[in-house]
């Protein structure tokens, strides 16, 4: 007696013509149908009693995998011969007789499996396969297959010359359908539960081959299959995958290899592609950075400051002045460079590898952030741009207060995209990065005031993401407000709130006596400003080109903008203007409010270019364009040593700390700025941590020797005042 055995799940349409492709060609021995029923609700079982009431239903205790599937239907079977079939097949006229003949008269054949087609006849390119050992996974599974697919070892693997014509003794068959004796699936003790699904039958086919028995297909005995009509309404596919292929080869070859092979059979086109953009852009941050490290006086401030806390105790509640000294810039750089140099035994060039590393990192958050707001394509050319963008590299490689603003930028796009999805807990999260954003450079404030718009727009228009807001809501927007902002509010209590009320009343009227004023000179002189720094971050080789990209990739935005009308763009679009703005009314031209355009730019760029690359007639030149935008900004920023002036690389600096060193013999002195800048109190704080970190410290009471430090065009000038 034949025992053919389906085991279902969320697939009723099939399961009933797979039933009745059955009953249409019916074995010529006794047979009897066994439906187990994975689904989570059992609806079906009326459906096969009216529809086939000859037909054995059996409801699993829940969903059991395939082999789970098959064991409880086996258990219930009465025939000698196993037949185990996938619903959403179809079996042809004497598809079931040829199978059954075959594995009756050839009393070593442990399995025989019948030859799977398509809906025109045609058979499935692959299927049946050798053993899957460790070395067929890596040149069969992974990336390497699809670079070289008919490399020998795959070509082996898949069976890729058999003609599909002759019967083909195979090492594992698929689990679509294949029969088996009753007392041989017993004496394997049927599948292995752990595998839910995938890979059962390469371990169930590994034991059968083990007993000495043979496995084979056989082209005269046809079967249909809708591929994937099960699988592909089931949850977590990849995970589930994952998991059965690492067992598999834990089982059969131990935990080390399965590590391995699920490590690079994981591999596909897309990891390797964001690879080779980190590298590159791990390779842009990191390479000669102990040589052309910059180290500027307000830089050597933060190094002081961070120094004196860690040696005296007492934490900094601000940090360093603003344009307006009577405005401090937030402490949190401070509390990182403290830990940074805590670490790593005050190293100076440790702050840098962090903020390239912060910017390594960054490039990958773009690829996925931007790949999950718009598209993988639009992900991998943001990364891309963000990797080699020359002003964004000097940025990453530049350890300070300002080098975190697009990491923290980008976060606050995110989590504002989350909250606008109605995921209302994005809410504290995204004023927690304001927070973080104001800390670190002032002008970020004006970000405030989108968020402000954003939630006052929300609550007019009824939207989810205002109107779901509640009480506990409230209390973590609160406390996320409050964390980073503790110390700056510490300190306003006792400078008469400088830092927050005074501030603001301070933004709001340099905004209001900004209108209605003439400044139409300041104004083109600052977008000229703009201008030339986008040319830095987008294409510094050509101005036609930069200008080029400006026009095509803002002007698009307008049409992509007309087109989605979408609140979430409509937020990019209005974010922008009103940093531009924001620059404007505050009328200065400081690299410092630079960094919070990256993320928008950027993003506002590849979306252009990921509509360039769609149109087919033009994919290539366009994409062929984009690698000649990254290749050429990588090549500049190595030519010009990352913008670096040799004069002031911080190689330089520490040669010309040496030569104080060897200048001031052992004695107490002084040091003291002269020339350009040296009017302001950092002029010499950068000097002045190195030669502590070079344990010749500088004297802070006043000595007889003094050393005098000057820069120009021509470098870094050491003299001794004596002499």
């Amino acid at each position: 007696m034949l025992s053919i055995i389906i085991v279902n799940y969320k697939v009723k349409k099939q399961l009933i013509e797979c039933i009745d492709s059955i009953y249409r060609y019916p074995p010529n021995q006794n047979y009897e149908i066994i439906v187990i029923d994975n689904d989570e609700k059992k609806t079906i079982g009326k459906n096969l009693n009216e529809k086939f009431p000859q037909v054995k239903y059996i409801e699993s205790s829940g969903n059991l995998g395939y082999g789970g599937g098959c064991n409880l239907g086996a258990k219930y079977s009465k025939g000698n011969v196993l037949f185990f079939l996938n619903p959403d097949t179809k079996v042809f006229d004497s598809t079931l007789n040829n199978l059954f003949n075959f594995i009756n008269k050839n009393k070593k054949v442990g399995i025989i499996s019948p030859l799977l087609v398509h809906s025109n006849m045609e058979p499935f390119s692959l299927q049946g396969l050798r053993k899957l050992t460790p070395l067929r996974a890596i040149f069969s599974l992974s990336f390497i297959n699809k670079f070289f697919p008919n490399n020998p070892i795959s070509k082996n693997y898949w069976l890729k010359d058999w003609d599909k014509k002759a019967i083909q003794e195979v090492d594992v068959v698929p689990g679509t359908a294949f029969m088996i004796y009753k007392n041989l699936f017993k004496k394997v003790e049927g599948f292995d539960k752990i595998f839910f699904l995938y890979f059962e039958e390469f371990d169930f086919c590994n034991r059968i081959k083990e007993l000495g028995y043979q496995i084979y297909i056989e082209p005269r005995a046809k079967l249909y299959h809708e591929w994937g009509a099960s699988t592909k309404k089931a949850k977590n596919m990849r995970k589930i995958f994952s998991q059965s292929k690492f067992y598999y080869f834990k089982k059969w070859y131990g935990v080390l290899p399965a590590i391995i092979i699920n490590l690079l059979t994981s591999i596909n086109k897309n990891h390797i592609l964001i690879f080779l953009i980190l590298l590159l852009g791990a390779f842009l941050r990191f390479y000669k950075l102990n040589e052309y490290m910059t180290l500027i006086g307000d830089q050597g401030w933060f190094y002081l400051s961070a120094r004196d806390m860690l040696l005296t105790g007492k934490i900094p509640l601000v940090g360093i002045t603003s344009s307006h000294t009577w405005l401090h810039q937030g402490p949190l750089w401070t509390y990182v460079v403290a830990v940074i140099l805590w670490i790593f035994n005050f190293n100076p060039i440790t702050p840098a590898y962090f903020t390239a590393a912060l910017g390594v990192f960054t490039i990958f958050l773009f690829y996925k952030i931007i790949g999950e707001i718009f598209s993988k394509n639009t992900g991998f050319l943001a990364a891309a741009l963000y990797a080699t963008s020359p002003l964004i590299v000097i940025n990453d490689r530049f350890a300070y207060h300002t080098t975190l603003i697009p990491f923290f930028t980008l976060l606050f796009i995110y989590f504002f995209y989350r909250w606008n999805l109605g995921k209302i807990i994005y809410l504290s999260f995204t004023i927690f990065i304001l927070s973080v954003l104001y800390n670190l450079e002032l002008f970020t404030s004006v970000l405030f005031l989108v968020f402000i718009a954003a939630v006052v727009y929300g609550y007019l228009k009824n939207r989810i993401w205002v109107t779901k807001i509640d009480k506990k809501i409230i209390f973590l927007s609160f406390i996320s407000f409050i964390i980073p902002m503790f110390p700056i509010f510490l300190y306003d209590i006792s400078n008469g709130f400088r830092q927050t009320i005074i501030f603001s009343g301070w933004v709001f009227y340099k905004s209001i006596t900004f209108i209605g004023n003439n400044h139409l000179g300041n104004i083109f002189q600052l977008i000229n400003y703009l201008w030339i720094n986008y040319q830095d971050l987008m294409y510094p080789l050509s101005s036609q080109i930069s200008l080029l990209l400006l026009l095509g990739s803002f002007g698009y935005f307008l049409i992509f903008l007309y087109k989605t009308k979408s609140n979430f763009n409509y937020f990019i679009a209005f974010t922008f203007t009103v940093l531009v703005l924001g620059v404007i009314v505050n009328k200065t031209s400081s690299g410092a409010y630079l960094p919070v355009f990256f993320p928008f730019i950027i993003l506002i760029t590849s979306i252009f270019f990921t509509k360039l690359l769609s149109v087919k007639s033009i994919n290539f030149i366009v994409l062929s364009f984009f690698l000649i935008i990254v290749g050429f900004n990588s090549m500049y920023l190595i030519a010009t040593n990352f913008y670096s002036n040799n004069n002031f690389s911080f190689k330089k600096r520490i040669e010309s700390v040496d030569r104080i060193i060897n200048l001031v013999k052992n004695q107490e002195y002084n040091i003291l700025g002269r020339g350009e800048g040296s009017q302001f109190e950092s002029y010499t704080m950068g000097y002045e941590y190195l030669l502590w970190w070079k344990r010749h410290p500088v004297s802070n009471k006043p000595q007889e020797v003094k050393i005098i430090i000057s820069e120009d065009s021509n470098g870094i000038h050491i003299d001794n005042e004596n002499q």
